[in-house]
């Protein structure tokens, strides 16, 4: 099965000058729980964008 898990505005935007649009804490440890032990497949600055 292929998953897909985006955070969009209203106006469709997903991120701007290489940054999210927001930081929402439990988002980020919902999305944490959701792809720990999964593949993913993600860009370079997102990869580089997660905690140690």
């Amino acid at each position: 099965m292929i998953s897909i898990i985006v955070a969009i505005a209203e106006n469709r935007a997903i991120g701007k000058n290489n940054e999210l649009l927001w930081h929402l804490p439990n988002d980020l440890k919902r999305f944490k729980q959701l792809t720990t032990g999964k593949t993913i497949v993600m860009g370079r600055n997102t990869w580089l964008s997660l905690p140690v």
